[in-house]
């Protein structure tokens, strides 16, 4: 089981309204949406954090690993963001000038990227109050309460049914391929790594046969009843 689902269905407000904890992350990414207050925005960004970390009772070191990784991408948008060209200099906190040309950044191109950066935090951990503390069960429910068509729910339940066979597979070529000094150099990694993709490959295949086999069995009718 994945450390975020596993999370999910052991955090302290696991049995709280599922519909509730949806409206509480639903307002607050629809308020970091519409707004361009910074101090909203943090403010947003701290009481999802208490409530995920102090009434939830999420791991904090869980918390910090799975807001590192969009955090990696929203700093090199930052980045990107910052960085202006110009023929003129006036505008510049600070520049650099190359063949003719200004580099650096303006004032508005920082604030503009505070927002944009800061806004983008509050959505994420917005989204991450309702993944950590909800568990996939309790989404499907909200999802039906939502009326989303029963295709698309299908396709989530069978999506997240294959991410952990996805992951159990790879882990046990893995560990397999390690035992046998499959990744010892480089040239045995590409081999291997080459292997892994095809034996996944026809394992995820029958995987799908038998389970749809045992969805044939139980009378399947393309709902899952929840």
């Amino acid at each position: 089981m994945l450390e975020i689902d596993k999370c999910a269905y052991t955090n302290s407000i696991k049995d709280v309204n599922p519909i509730f904890k949806f409206i509480v992350a639903f307002i607050s990414m629809t308020v970091s949406i519409f707004t361009n207050s910074i101090r909203l925005h943090l403010l947003i960004m701290l009481i999802l954090t208490i409530l995920i970390v102090f009434l939830a009772k999420v791991d904090i070191k869980l918390y910090i690993k799975c807001l590192r990784i969009p955090i990696y991408f929203l700093l090199i948008g930052t980045i990107l963001n910052l960085i202006n060209i110009s023929f003129e200099s006036k505008d510049f906190v600070f520049n650099i000038k190359i063949l003719g040309l200004y580099i650096g950044t303006t004032k508005f191109a920082i604030d503009n990227t505070m927002h944009i950066l800061l806004r983008a935090l509050s959505c994420i951990i917005s989204i991450y109050f309702l993944i950590l503390t909800t568990p996939f069960n309790q989404l499907i429910i909200i999802f039906k309460k939502l009326h989303f068509p029963d295709v698309l729910i299908e396709l989530m339940i069978l999506t997240y049914r294959f991410i952990f066979i996805f992951l159990e597979e790879i882990k046990d070529i893995y560990k397999s391929q390690q035992l046998k000094f499959g990744y010892i150099n480089l040239k045995n990694s590409y081999n291997s790594t080459a292997l892994l993709i095809k034996v996944l490959f026809f394992r995820m295949m029958k995987k799908y046969e038998d389970m749809s086999i045992t969805l044939d069995i139980k009378l399947y009718d393309g709902k899952f009843h929840i």
